[in-house]
């Protein structure tokens, strides 16, 4: 039987959320006046209670990060959902209200909210936001792409080649090649020999590393710069353009419910999204997640935008 201890994750993960958001809230807010929060007020009071013997289970869902307390990790997850702002030297801001639009079932999902306002319905409800809602001309909406900024794999390519391609006359460090399983591999020349394209790094003495998308044409080498932040979209659009088919297969575990296990992590972006309405098995090791059938359409809209085929 399908090990339902994910729900008191879920549960746990909500209160503990409502907690910081209101925390931070009050905060702000205290002098009539609103002003950045540091983390210093935050850590304490919120660290105390996720310790408590109640949260066990969303300490497990969040995974441990020697270098990080669990407040820290769970300020910047819900920094990155929009769910407040992060400032620099560590302060922060709440958020006001407002809804995303799913692409395909149009529902809109709630963020910002500190509790349960009566327009919000959280039966059924799977995801990481704060419910479903519905429609109102008082509360901005935006659309999925408004509030997550990503690329599809079709534009990334578009972008990339639209750049004039460098020339480059050291070997790389490492190669990434289009393949079923995702690896690194050290660089040899014969191990390119017969590849037409690939990823290459090049390790900096004092810095991040470069990497790069090598495209090998008749006698020349085109390499095209990747942004450090688009290297995860770059690995699925080599997959893609290598004709590298990606599936991932739904399996019903309820007559609502959908369990997913997909192969390869997804981009931090599309990630995100599918946390408007679905719910991972584990924050760091987000392989596994629970979908609602009724946002199949949206699940598959997400997975299309790396070009992995939904089964």
């Amino acid at each position: 039987m399908f090990d339902e201890k994910w729900k008191n994750k879920m549960y746990q993960l909500r209160q503990i959320k409502s907690h910081i958001l209101s925390l931070i809230h009050f905060h702000a807010f205290e002098d009539d006046k609103m002003k950045p929060v540091h983390f210093q007020r935050l850590i304490p009071p919120i660290q105390r209670l996720i310790k408590s013997d109640f949260f066990g289970d969303v300490r497990d869902w969040m995974g441990y990060e020697s270098n990080e307390t669990e407040t820290q990790i769970l300020l910047d997850w819900l920094s990155s959902l929009g769910e407040i702002a992060k400032l620099a030297n560590g302060y922060y801001l709440p958020l006001p209200l407002r809804t995303v639009q799913l692409p395909v079932s149009k529902t809109l999902i709630l963020l910002s909210n500190m509790g349960e306002p009566k327009t919000i319905s959280s039966y059924n409800y799977y995801g990481c936001g704060g419910g479903y809602v519905e429609d109102d001309d008082k509360l901005p909406m935006l659309t999925i792409c408004e509030w997550m900024s990503s690329l599809t794999i079709s534009e990334f390519i578009q972008i990339l080649m639209s750049e004039e391609p460098i020339k480059l006359n050291e070997e790389p460090t490492e190669i990434f090649l289009p393949q079923k399983k995702r690896k690194w591999y050290p660089f040899h020349a014969n191990i390119v020999s017969n590849v037409k394209l690939y990823i290459a790094k090049y390790t900096v003495k004092y810095g991040e590393p470069l990497y790069f998308w090598v495209e090998r044409k008749k006698h020349n080498t085109y390499y095209y710069k990747i942004p450090i932040d688009y290297l995860d979209i770059a690995k699925y659009a080599l997959e893609n353009k290598a004709n590298i088919k990606i599936t991932t297969k739904c399996t019903r575990i309820k007559e609502d419910l959908m369990y997913v296990r997909f192969t390869r992590r997804l981009t931090s972006p599309e990630e995100k999204m599918l946390m408007l309405f679905a719910f991972p098995l584990h924050l760091i090791r987000s392989f596994e997640w629970i979908v609602p059938l009724q946002h199949h359409g949206d699940f598959v809209w997400i997975l299309n935008r790396l070009g992995i085929e939904v089964v």
